[in-house]
């Protein structure tokens, strides 16, 4: 009698067991069917955004004469063995003058540890001037070195926000070839006009 009693009750679990298997499969299927449904409409969303970026990078590159502008995004990278989070910046979207070379490609994934001091002067001012690189060579010997390998002579960056104000990224404006130019405060707010532009768009693609 003992057995069966026990027979039944793992019977039992055993049902209970392959039920909760089975609406987990659903719900999965569910909500991989549901992604794959919005794909489309999610990929031509996010083609319109990046296209009105893009745009707005180039008109900003023509305006103050520049050779290189670029947008990067903070984000995770994995975890360090104790747990610690990798945080990273990756360069995302990229524009440039005929005869300057493309370095997106080769900005990925980049430790955030790498350029602190100037991520965190970035955060701490909301942008970073500088006009001769030879400027930050002692101060930030990780960021000189990183940007002498981009063959920059001069830049301009300005943090990005999310609507609550923290940080997801900085906008980058470069001077390689052509001279920079002081830029005015007239020149600033139009830099300024881009950040806004692309926190704005950016936030669109978490809807």
């Amino acid at each position: 009698m003992e057995n069966i009693i026990n027979f039944l009750n793992d019977f039992s679990l055993l049902i209970v067991a392959v039920s909760a298997t089975i609406v987990a499969i659903l719900k999965s299927y569910k909500n991989t069917k549901s992604e794959i449904d919005t794909l489309p409409k999610r990929i031509k969303q996010q083609v319109n955004i990046d296209d009105n970026i893009i745009s707005k990078m180039e008109d900003l590159k023509e305006l103050l004469n520049a050779d290189r502008v670029q947008i990067y995004d903070f984000h995770n990278g994995g975890h360090y063995a104790n747990g610690r989070s990798a945080l990273k910046t990756s360069c995302s979207y990229e524009v440039i003058r005929t005869g300057i070379s493309h370095k997106q490609n080769y900005l990925q994934a980049i430790p955030l540890s790498c350029l602190s001091r100037f991520v965190s002067k970035l955060m701490n001012d909301g942008f970073l001037e500088v006009r001769n690189l030879e400027e930050i060579k002692d101060e930030m010997p990780s960021t000189y070195q990183l940007k002498k390998d981009m063959q920059i002579n001069s830049f301009y960056d300005v943090i990005l926000n999310n609507k609550n104000g923290e940080p997801i990224g900085f906008l980058a404006v470069q001077y390689v070839k052509n001279k920079y130019n002081i830029l005015s405060e007239k020149d600033k707010q139009e830099v300024l006009k881009l950040k806004f532009f692309v926190e704005e768009q950016l936030e669109t693609m978490m809807k």
